[in-house]
Order: structure tokens, then sequence, then C-alpha cells
């Protein structure tokens, strides 16, 4: 996941894993409170989408020439982070949470198929971000859900 080509195509990749997973859950097991962590299915991907869409502002305004994360912003400490994302999202069935994590997978995607191919490489910020994102963090929400339907 060197160059933009490549990284699409693990974006892609990580997005199958997750959909394989998700396909398996239904609308009660989705909202299923405390079925990840505690967490419903529906709440992971609302937390998931709010990632996405924070990043595909960072990637528009690295498109424009800016610096991606705004001044006094720090993503640093996702525990901060997750449950505003929930909350910002607010009461969502399994399949609201799962279609609008579609939209904003699609966006992010978008983002980065805008984006110069000299700055796609290894190590940087275009690549640690889809990594963060997308395949790093589908990877470990598909482990999540792969305990949650027992194996």
């Amino acid at each position: 996941m060197t160059d933009r080509a490549s990284t699409l195509i693990a974006m892609e990749d990580a997005r199958v894993q997750l959909e394989s997973r998700l396909d398996r859950i239904d609308e009660a097991h989705g909202s299923w409170e405390g079925a990840v962590g505690e967490w419903s299915v529906a709440q992971l991907l609302q937390h998931m989408h709010g990632w996405l869409t924070e990043m595909t502002g960072a990637i528009e305004r690295m498109n424009a020439g800016q610096r991606p994360t705004p001044e006094g912003v720090d993503y640093s400490d996702p525990e901060e982070w997750n449950p505003k994302f929930v909350a910002e999202r607010g009461e969502q069935t399994y399949e609201q949470a799962r279609s609008t994590l579609g939209e904003a997978h699609d966006a992010f995607v978008s983002a980065v198929g805008r984006v110069d191919e000299g700055r796609f490489g290894e190590g940087k910020t275009i690549n640690r971000m889809v990594e963060g994102v997308v395949t790093h963090h589908y990877a470990e929400h598909a482990e999540d859900l792969d305990v949650f339907l027992g194996g």
C-alpha cells in the first residue's frame, strides 16, 4: 500500500472483509447494547463513521494545500473522540448506521482518490490516515465482530 492504486485496492479489501461480518448480523443483534464492549454494533459503526468523516475533511484540506488537522485540534486520543462520534449520530438503527457508514466510506475513498500520486508512500501522511481509519481500523473491528459472532 504505497501508491494510490494499491491504497485504493487495500481499502476495498478492508471494506469487503468488514461487510462479510456485517452481512451476518440482523437488526436485533446489530442494535444489542454490549455486543462489542459497551457498544452495540450500530454504535461501533457510528464510531467508525465519525473517524471517516473527520479524516475525509482532513484529506480535503490536504488536497486544498492546507494542514490536514485544523489549528488546535488533536486526534491523538481516540478515547476522547470515540464517544463524541457515537453521541453526534444519535439513535440509529443498525441498518441506518450501516448505510451511513457506507456513505462515509465512499466519501473517504473519493477524497483519497483525488490525492496527488506523489503524496503516497510508506510512512506518508495519506498512507497513515488510510491505515488508521480504514485498513487497520476495519480489521480491528472485524476481529471484534468475529468474537461477537462466535468465531
